[in-house]
């Protein structure tokens, strides 16, 4: 179980949050100690906006009904996704790795494991490929996993039901904060709970607000070690991450982005120009047509986003 602060003295501190729950955040002290405290908090006024991942400072004075943040460190990054009108939404902060996981059942949807690299490329984020339920058989994902390591993208197959390739996994994992993503049913919960044993009864704690209610967190820190943790986010059916670069969708591919030189037009937007260096790769097989096709979706996203 978590352990959490007695709130009866005027205390503050520093920490990483856990998790976020309506207007309140779970906050892992930073002080030295066999297992490290938690304080729930208070968020002060409706614009301050705070992600699992945050680094923060509380106080909790004891006139107050309980501790509230005061602060938000700078954040080293901030991995965040389209939401239905279009506008960014914050997922996690000060990742080190962003982990797509997919598994040969539910199907995998590749445009949406593109989108994730996109958006770790955007952001200048490493990212990792994690192949779930290995045992049922990866033979018909094998194309498109050639495809990914051809592009340098790491790939890992794993099956945590069973526990092949965890210890894999995990020293790929250590020394760093990694986000997990991918589709609903493709079996994070299931990699957390093998990774950090203590993980279910941790999201029993992490999920329950101050006055004991099951709340929708967006993401959740699993601390795996003194330097090592994984950020569980919620399964999702799309994921597109915010055109905050010029030419964003090109630089998310980065066989387009290095093609792209060569095009006829310093301006090429690789969809039906004359001389485009993209479409001819295209049409011998250097970039694979699905990752081709996968750029224009994301390309035609942003075109009807933008102002």
């Amino acid at each position: 179980m978590v352990a959490e602060r007695t709130q009866g003295e005027d205390t503050a501190g520093s920490g990483i949050v856990l998790a976020s729950y309506g207007r309140g955040v779970l906050v892992q002290s930073d002080e030295a100690g066999p297992e490290p405290a938690t304080v729930r908090c208070s968020l002060k006024g409706r614009k301050q906006r705070i992600v699992c991942g945050d680094r923060v400072t509380w106080l909790n004075r004891r006139a107050d009904d309980g501790a509230s943040v005061e602060s938000i460190a700078p954040r080293r990054n901030l991995i965040e996704r389209i939401d239905l009108r279009g506008r960014a939404e914050p997922v996690a902060a000060n990742i080190d790795r962003l982990a797509v996981v997919v598994a040969p059942e539910p199907a995998p949807d590749w445009f949406l494991v593109d989108r994730y690299w996109a958006g770790g490329q955007l952001k200048d984020v490493a990212t990792l490929l994690i192949v779930n339920k290995a045992d049922l058989g990866t033979g018909a994902m094998q194309p498109d996993l050639e495809t990914y390591r051809r592009l340098g993208l790491p790939c890992l197959e794993v099956a945590a039901h069973t526990g092949d390739g965890l210890e894999a996994l995990r020293a790929a994992l250590e020394g760093s904060v990694t986000l997990l993503v991918g589709q609903s049913g493709v079996g994070k919960s299931s990699i957390v709970n093998a990774l950090a044993p203590a993980a279910a009864a941790q999201t029993a704690e992490l999920t329950r607000d101050a006055e004991g209610r099951h709340t929708t967190t967006t993401a959740r820190w699993y601390r795996l070690g003194a330097d090592t943790a994984i950020i569980d986010a919620p399964g999702v059916r799309d994921f597109a991450p915010p055109a905050s670069l010029v030419r964003a969708a090109e630089r998310g591919f980065l066989e387009v982005h290095a093609a792209g030189v060569d095009c006829r037009f310093n301006d090429c937007r690789h969809m039906e120009e004359p001389g485009c260096a993209v479409r001819s790769a295209v049409l011998t097989g250097s970039i694979a047509q699905r990752r081709y096709e996968s750029y224009r979706r994301l390309f035609r996203l942003y075109e009807k986003l933008a102002p």
